[in-house]
């Protein structure tokens, strides 16, 4: 099944697979309004991201029922607003474990099983995501963009990673359409890629590139 946040209203909706009789995606029954994005975590649950509109609120739905969001005894539906000032931009999973970042810093879910079900853990301060799509997680770690810098979480803590081409990067980006910002993973040389709108632009025009297997990066257009 395919299931999505819409841009347009904030609700989760689930597009079923069907051959023989195609079906159009439908709202998730219960599940939370206003949302910014969700994410399936590798324990099988939904994480809404901003729920019911609160910038810094996690809702999760029952393991494999995506119809159960309020919290009992017989379930492990939940929520929690993380300790931060900041807004939730993005999630993505990790072996393991799922990490959120903010606008202002970083924080860690791990699955822990009844009666919290998730406990969640700060490890980066004043490393925020320029946008809710600069974030690729790979096995055991995660990159993003800042606004003003480049982070990774190395397992343990988030760090601001060296950059050779920082200064030029955020010279040259549009800071009014940094939100288009967009990051992708090509395993197959090792390179996290970040597609941004540079200074005379309004669309995506240009790239920077880190090669995380022999540590260096390019830059181009």
């Amino acid at each position: 099944y395919l299931v999505a946040c819409a841009t347009s209203d904030g609700k989760l909706y689930e597009w079923q697979l069907d051959a023989t009789t195609p079906t159009l995606a439908a709202q998730i029954t219960n599940s939370p309004t206003d949302c910014k994005g969700l994410l399936v975590t590798e324990e099988r649950f939904i994480f809404a991201l901003q729920a019911d509109g609160n910038p810094r609120k996690i809702a999760w739905c029952d393991r494999e029922d995506n119809t159960t969001w309020t919290a009992a005894a017989t379930n492990e539906a939940g929520d929690i607003e993380l300790q931060s000032n900041g807004e939730i931009m993005q999630a993505a999973r990790m072996r393991g474990r799922t990490i959120i970042v903010t606008s202002t810093d970083a924080h860690i879910a791990t699955y822990q099983g009844a009666p919290f079900v998730y406990g969640f853990e700060r490890v980066g301060t004043a490393c925020g995501a320029i946008s809710r799509k600069g974030m690729v997680a790979l096995e055991a770690g995660a990159f993003w963009m800042g606004k003003e810098a480049f982070f990774f979480f190395d397992g343990s803590v988030a760090k601001q990673l060296p950059c050779d081409v920082q200064d030029f990067v955020f010279e040259d980006i549009n800071d009014n359409q940094r939100t288009k910002v967009w990051a992708v993973h090509n395993s197959e040389y090792a390179e996290i890629w970040w597609f941004y709108p540079s200074a005379g632009s309004t669309e995506c025009d240009s790239y920077v590139s880190y090669d995380y297997g022999e540590n260096h990066w390019e830059i181009g257009t």
